[in-house]
């Protein structure tokens, strides 16, 4: 699996129009278009097979399902072409904001250890993390609500993403990651989510003996 470029962004608000299957796919269209400075949308003419490569996602569920769907959202510009007599292709502008969008890493797509579809809730889980931060200072409810799914689907997929060491309690994690005053936050731990990613964050701010005093007496007294 080859990919455009080693990371890409993924606007914030892709998670209001898509579920999280459907948000993986469109990471995946995103990977795959070369990155434009300052333009509006970025522009990828990557096919079927190509998305499929790229996701390992099935080739019928992405012709069948994706796509119309992609095309109904109007949040992507889809545009037709007849390339000859016998092929038409598909072209994708991809909505570029200057700003609320995350980063994702090509890697996340060779992870053979997360199912498109796991893959795809943490990606939304991502979007709803607190800026900077991998931190979901949000309850269950608001978080399904916000995903557009099921409250049994997604305890599903949250109860896997925990048992396969994705989500954490804040009690569980480096003192860097979580915020005193919230310790009752989820914690994203994956290693191809943000620019800097979680090991760069604990690695680049190690905290000195007042901060994990104040850190250790403000938990103790919660």
């Amino acid at each position: 699996m080859t990919t455009v470029k080693q990371f890409t962004i993924i606007p914030i608000e892709a998670c209001k129009y898509f579920k999280p299957k459907d948000l993986y796919l469109l990471a995946g269209l995103y990977i795959n278009a070369p990155y434009k400075i300052g333009e509006e949308y970025l522009v990828t003419n990557t096919t079927y097979e190509q998305l499929a490569d790229t996701t390992g996602v099935s080739l019928d569920y992405i012709k069948d399902a994706f796509i119309p769907r992609l095309k109904e959202s109007n949040y992507v510009k889809v545009k037709t072409i007849q390339e000859n007599y016998m092929v038409k292709r598909n072209i994708y502008h991809l909505p570029n904001p200057p700003e609320d969008f995350r980063i994702i890493w090509a890697e996340l797509f060779s992870d053979s250890s997360l199912s498109p579809e796991e893959k795809g809730v943490m990606i939304g889980l991502y979007c709803l993390c607190v800026n900077n931060e991998f931190r979901i200072d949000l309850s269950d409810k608001v978080i399904y609500s916000h995903l557009d799914m099921a409250k049994n689907t997604y305890k599903k997929y949250r109860d896997l993403l925990i048992e396969k060491k994705v989500i954490w309690s804040s009690n569980d994690v480096p003192m860097t990651l979580a915020w005193s005053e919230h310790m009752e936050a989820k914690v994203l731990l994956y290693p191809h989510l943000g620019y800097n990613t979680w090991i760069d964050k604990v690695t680049s701010d190690v905290p000195d003996d007042d901060e994990i005093k104040h850190y250790i007496d403000t938990v103790n007294d919660e």
